[in-house]
């Protein structure tokens, strides 16, 4: 058994139901959405593919069950209002881009420039901070 991936603009699944008994079988294709179950009878051997309506922007359980038993369940969501198109294919011979492009090359560069003048600006003040020209305490023996 299998059930397949939303289909846009329909908002449609396949289930796949396959008898692999040796005796015709009932089954029911049920959803969560309070809708009615879809019954059927496969024969054995046979393959039976039922296509299920889902509603938009709300997740539906769709399972299959076998003798009031769930044999298979899964759930999915219609988004196929905000579905963008697929991008058209590049073809086969061309791989996609993949990697970092050079604003981000040149971003961590300047990061990285930008950390080192900030430790030699600490390091350069942590040396001639603590160091001071006249006396706080005087000495012990200077009266």
């Amino acid at each position: 058994m299998t059930i397949g991936s939303v289909q846009c603009p329909g908002r449609t699944v396949r289930v796949t139901v396959h008898n692999t008994g040796s005796a015709t079988e009932d089954y029911a294709i049920e959803k969560n959405d309070d809708s009615g179950a879809a019954p059927g009878r496969i024969e054995r051997g046979a393959t039976r593919t039922s296509t299920v309506t889902l509603r938009e922007d709300r997740r539906t359980r769709i399972q299959v069950t076998w003798k009031n038993v769930p044999v298979r369940s899964r759930t999915l969501t219609a988004d196929c209002r905000k579905a963008s198109p697929a991008p058209a294919p590049t073809g086969e011979d061309q791989l996609p881009r993949t990697g970092s492009d050079s604003t981000v090359l040149w971003a961590r560069g300047a990061t990285g420039a930008a950390a080192m003048v900030t430790g030699v600006i600490i390091f350069w003040y942590g040396g001639i901070w603590p160091r001071r020209r006249e006396q706080v305490f005087a000495r012990k023996g200077a009266d």
